[in-house]
């Protein structure tokens, strides 16, 4: 049990304990060092983390598994169980789960299969080229076992007339084509460590991954499983993705998953073989039906699948007192799913704590509302979240805060925060960053962000979820249309826009439900329940086919009171077999059309909460306002839970904010089911709140003003011994009466660095063995360039492990040369070059071979700093000499001090320190590249009484406000303000501390596609239109000036609170 079931507690809601904590992936991205490790770990309890997830990550250089790795992990485990915190495991090196670091693949059997459905035998093909990719993603290899040949019957449009199978040399004559099946196995890919992905359809390739890997581990800290250890990650388990034809007269290789036994146990499934079938898979019929083949595959291959890998591990974590938790591989819809897992909640039902993987900061309602689904029909304790991977340095609190809160209101309760780096070296600073760690400089405030998670935890653990609406998952009918693009794609897309429709009309319509597997409903069904939940309507939302079970399941929840509502098309088809039975319920129950008003109206009976605008909007323009009284919020999501006669409601913004420098509000009338008198649970603060609100006639009103990053946390107490209240008016947030506005424009700013600042050396010229220097090329390009050269392997995300990497030996390692020119107006003395790989590497400053006296690091102790002598107006040369390996790290170098820096396009220039400053990008006052902590300083003559200070423009994480040395809060949510007393009049100085991100230290800086939304390492690497050589900086710091207020009153201080 992660959550002990005990009555609520304020201490515990204030200050809650490490199992309502976040636990983030823990990149072991290097060589393993004791001192190292142990220093790291006390960074989690300083950010408000509960604990870790030991991960592997590109650039690990010890050997997973290895008795040097596993002491590690015991050393994690003691020092977690000492510090309180929780230690959770990670079964691969790298992703996807299975192939055990390709110790399980080294075994052929264990490699992954599938069939290449091809009209090329093998002397007739071309070979495409191996995939390095990080997924299960395959390509023919033409060494394949052949399995079937066809003639086959296309009609001018490609419908398939007919098909007989034939010998694999047959020829083809006037009409048909011959296509033929060849099984195929995984080959060595570097990803894998040089060996393959694993067969996720066979029990024994699964059950060897178990022995390899879990077992190894029980083996080492068995005995803390279930306290310490409470759980194991699974990432992406997948089979080869499946493909269908472009056109379907093309002549081209499909791959579709596929096992050695797999037409044995489809026979015994289905008493008839899958191979004698296998044209309709790839082509849709001339009659116009649809295949019953095809449908019996895709489910054959999502059972044989969820039984292989997440049955099997499932059942040996339950019994070892381990939880599975983790996610599969692309859930969010229907083609995605279908294409690579079948269908995503049957595998999830094996899940102690199912979970999901948000990138880029997209909103995947489906995905989380269908690991939601699996945890409340299976009575779990929690859902987990992959959150905040791909998105980049400078993805600030406000964001972590949106994300992490509309996926509270979808029910994650363990937050696995994507990614703490335990080194930046070589790729690893690529590793779709930001770190969440001792990287970024704002990483001892994340605690702000955590403590609000913890308290929504410890809460929405409690009790149980009120959830009245079941809907029918429409996958099955999604795999009738795999088939070639030119002939389903309009079907698919429509069923894709049902889906995603129903998903937010509902979410986003306040009506919370459930997705229904057709695959577990047999399993599940007991009396009125599923599994837990017992649902009051069940939507059946445009299906083509259904299963029987389900007509079945649906018939008896008629009979035992539950509504059935059919929205849009009734299915014509039964486990895809034509059949009536589906119209003849439809009959008796509830029909609309599959649109948002009909669907809403016909659930509105099932309501338990409403949001409706109650006032006008305001949207910062002159003159621009628009009364949106009685308006439905299209932005909300919520997740209601019962315990005993009380309720808990959680409400949280479920949109991303298109604009967040302008501050906009909502002024809103929250309805609830029930009379309630409410308490506001602050989850920024861990404060509690009696608030007003007015009740009668079965229903709780409350009004409120919500602002772009506010979310809702209630505690509801049943009111009927009490008359009917007043209306909450009184507690939507009153505007503070202001005796004078003054904004800071014209007021003299001092800028202070809490770093050295810095000039990014990433451009240089370069030669191999004393060569001739060629002309100046970007770092990784160079690397590029040199490894074609010598002949080594590309150093990118597909590399495999260092670990894993076999020793190579070399008569002579090559010697590289890398020359930086350094343009400086002004000496520069105090002067410090860090960059990786110091030991290893010779460095030379104007001619003058440097003894390399070490002065810490910088940002990462792999970036370590060496002392330059002074640099002299004019240009400066610095080469750096270094042998050139196969495990060579080019990497840029960063030149610290105590000056400013000016770019022009791809050059740039030393100039004279100065404190003097604006209000404005940091990026434009001399810091283009510095990525630390900034401080704008400024003194003002005020009266006595209170201030509000307002920043609503910046590109921080967060802001800090000092007045007169001592803290006044932090600014980081609408509506961007601080509130503060001066005691006494006179002068008195305001400083606002501006964290940094690292976004133009490290980020995509030659990337020129301004609207890139996924930062994994081939971002740093782009080509043609993509490169810039010139800078593509960020803006950072404060963009424009505060504004301050003297109000007649003083409130407490907006900057952070959430209501």
């Amino acid at each position: 049990m992660l959550y002990p079931k005990l009555p609520f507690d304020k201490n515990t809601f204030r200050s809650p304990p490490a199992a309502y904590r976040g636990a983030p992936f823990w990149a072991w991205n290097t060589k393993l060092d004791r001192d190292q490790v142990l220093e790291q770990i006390d960074q989690f309890p300083a950010m408000g983390m509960g604990g870790f997830q030991i991960h592997t990550r590109v650039g690990l250089d010890t050997e997973y598994l290895g008795s040097e790795y596993m002491d590690m992990v015991k050393l994690c485990v003691e020092q977690a169980e000492e510090k309180g915190l929780l230690c959770w495991l990670y079964d691969e090196d790298r992703w996807p789960s299975g192939y055990g670091g390709g110790f399980v693949t080294r075994n052929d059997e264990h490699r992954s299969k599938y069939v290449v459905w091809t009209p090329f035998r093998p002397s007739e093909r071309e070979i495409v080229p191996g995939n390095f990719d990080s997924c299960a993603a395959v390509a023919a290899n033409g060494q394949g076992t052949w399995l079937t040949s066809f003639r086959v019957f296309l009609d001018e449009e490609g419908y398939l007339s007919s098909y007989e199978p034939c010998d694999e040399d047959a020829r083809a004559v006037d009409g048909e084509t011959i296509w033929h099946a060849y099984l195929e196995t995984g080959q060595d890919s570097p990803w894998f460590n040089n060996q393959a992905y694993v067969d996720t359809l066979s029990k024994e390739a699964i059950r060897r991954f178990v022995e390899v890997t879990h077992e190894r581990y029980y083996e080492a800290v068995g005995e803390y499983f279930g306290t310490t250890v409470p759980a194991m990650f699974t990432d992406e388990p997948q089979f080869p993705h499946k493909q269908f034809l472009g056109y379907a007269t093309a002549k081209q290789d499909v791959i579709v998953p596929y096992t050695t036994d797999f037409d044995e146990t489809y026979r015994q499934q289905y008493g008839e073989s899958l191979i004698a079938r296998m044209p309709e898979l790839f082509w849709e019929r001339r009659d116009g039906e649809v295949s019953v083949a095809r449908y019996r595959y895709h489910n054959h291959i999502a059972e044989r699948f969820a039984q292989a890998f997440a049955d099997q591990i499932g059942e040996w974590c339950e019994g070892h007192g381990l939880m599975l938790c983790g996610h599969m591989m692309e859930e969010p819809t229907l083609h995605s799913q279908t294409k690579a897992l079948g269908e995503a909640m049957r595998s999830l039902r094996s899940f102690h704590l199912p979970g999901i993987d948000m990138l880029c900061d997209q909103r995947e309602y489906s995905t989380a509302k269908q690991a939601q689904s699996i945890a409340h029909q299976y009575g779990r304790e929690g859902v987990l979240s992959e959150l905040y991977g791909v998105t980049n340095w400078d993805f600030d609190f406000r964001k972590h805060k949106l994300q992490g809160d509309w996926m509270a209101a979808l029910g994650v309760t363990v937050r696995v925060h994507h990614l703490t780096w335990m080194s930046m070296g070589g790729e690893a600073k690529r590793d779709y960053p930001a770190s969440i760690g001792m990287q970024s400089p704002w990483y001892r405030k994340y605690a702000l962000i955590e403590d609000h998670f913890a308290r929504i935890h410890t809460v929405m653990t409690r009790g149980t979820v009120m959830v009245r609406v079941g809907v029918i998952h429409p996958v099955e009918s999604y795999w009738l249309y795999y088939g070639p693009n030119n002939h389903t794609n309009l079907v698919r897309e429509q069923l894709e826009s049902n889906f995603k429709n129903v998903t937010e009309w509902l979410l986003f319509g306040m009506l919370d439900y459930d997705y229904i597997s057709e695959s577990l409903i047999p399993s599940l069904e007991a009396g009125a329940k599923l599994g837990e939940m017992e649902y009051d309507v069940i939507l059946v939302p445009g299906c083509k086919t259904i299963r029987g079970t389900t007509l079945a399941f649906l018939n008896r929840m008629r009979k035992l009171g539950k509504e059935i509502v059919f929205a849009g098309e009734v299915p014509k088809l039964v486990d895809a077999m034509p059949d009536e039975a589906p119209a003849l319920l439809a009959a008796d129950c509830t029909r609309v059309p599959l649109s948002k008003h009909e669907l809403l109206q016909a659930l509105e009976a099932y309501r338990t909460i409403d949001i409706r605008y109650d006032g006008p909007k305001f949207l910062k323009k002159p003159n621009h306002k628009k009364n949106w009284d009685g308006e439905r919020s299209d932005k909300y999501v919520y997740q209601m839970r019962r315990e005993g006669e009380e309720r808990w409601l959680l409400i949280a913004n479920g949109r991303a904010e298109a604009n967040e420098d302008l501050v906009s509000e909502d002024q809103v009338l929250i309805t609830i089911a029930g009379e309630w008198k409410a308490e506001l649970l602050d989850t920024l603060s861990g404060d509690l709140h009696r608030i007003e609100t007015g009740y009668g006639d079965g229903f709780t009103v409350l009004k409120r003003r919500m602002y772009a990053h506010d979310s809702l946390l209630l505690h509801l107490v049943p009111a009927s011994d009490a008359k009917y209240g007043e209306n909450s008016e009184k507690q939507a947030r009153q505007a503070s009466r202001v005796l004078e506005e003054r904004n800071l424009f014209d007021v003299p700013v001092e800028i202070r660095l809490e770093e050295n600042n810095v000039l990014l050396l990433d451009l240089a010229e370069y030669r191999l063995n004393g060569g001739v220097w060629q002309r100046t090329e970007e770092l990784l390009r160079i690397d590029n360039l040199c490894r074609a050269i010598v002949g080594y392997p590309e150093r990118k995300a597909a590399l495999a492990q260092p670990w894993a990497q076999e020793a190579l030996f070399v008569s002579e390692v090559p010697t590289l040369e890398l020359r930086f020119t350094v343009h400086s107006d002004i000496r520069c003395e105090n002067a410090g070059l860090a960059l990786e790989n110091i030991d290893g590497t010779d460095i030379i400053v104007n001619g003058i071979k440097l003894s390399k006296e070490k002065q810490g690091y910088y940002v990462d102790r792999s970036i370590e700093i060496c002392k330059l002598p002074p640099l002299e107006p004019g240009a400066n040369t610095i080469v750096l000499s270094l042998p050139f390996g196969r495990k060579t790290n080019v990497e840029a170098c960063y030149l610290l001090g105590s000056f400013r820096v000016e770019t022009a396009g791809a050059r740039s220039r030393i100039v004279a320190p100065s404190a003097d400053g604006y209000f404005g990008s940091l990026t434009k006052q001399g810091l283009p590249f510095y990525g630390g902590n900034a401080f704008y300083s400024f003194e003002l003559e005020l009266e006595q009484g209170g201030y509000e200070l307002q920043v609503t423009k910046f590109r921080a994480p967060l802001l800090e406000v000092h007045v007169d040395g001592k803290p006044a809060g932090d600014i980081v949510f609408s509506p961007y303000v601080v509130s503060f007393d001066i005691d006494e009049p006179g002068i008195h100085r305001i400083e606002i501390k501006a964290y940094g991100s690292r976004i133009n230290t490290f980020g995509t800086v030659h990337n020129c596609d301004e609207r890139e939304v996924y930062f994994d390492p081939n971002a740093w690497r782009t080509v043609e239109d993509g490169w810039a050589y010139e800078y593509q900086l960020k803006d950072t710091g404060i963009g424009k000036a505060p504004v301050l207020r003297r109000i007649a009153q003083n409130h407490s201080s907006h900057g952070t609170k959430g209501l």
